[in-house]
């Protein structure tokens, strides 16, 4: 999601909850606060086509608490792939090597 988009639907969801505040019930006014993100600040690295060092730049991002509960899930999801992919590199690697071992023993007999 663009940072344009995240300020266009913060600005729908501040509207959303003024109008609540002026006609809407205690519970819609609590579900549309449930709805706001936090803002919290970060940094990214600026980017020079000349390839110096062009340094940090902070800027306010906003997250809302639907993506944040599936962003950690699929944070959880592509370690668990990962674990997956090295377990199964590993057993590879012992079964490579239990070959190995077989066919070493196969040559002595001869």
């Amino acid at each position: 999601v663009s940072e344009e988009q995240k300020e266009e639907r913060v600005l729908c969801l501040e509207a959303w909850r003024e109008f609540e505040t002026k006609h809407g019930t205690p519970e819609s006014q609590e579900s549309i606060q449930k709805k706001m993100p936090r803002r919290v600040k970060r940094r990214r690295k600026i980017d020079v086509e000349e390839g110096g060092e062009g340094g940090w730049e902070e800027y306010w991002d906003y997250i809302f608490p639907d993506t944040e509960s599936n962003t950690s899930n699929l944070k959880l999801l592509q370690m668990a792939k990962m674990w997956k992919k090295q377990q199964v590199k590993e057993d590879s690697d012992d079964e490579d090597d239990d070959d190995d071992d077989e066919d070493d023993d196969n040559d002595e007999d001869d």
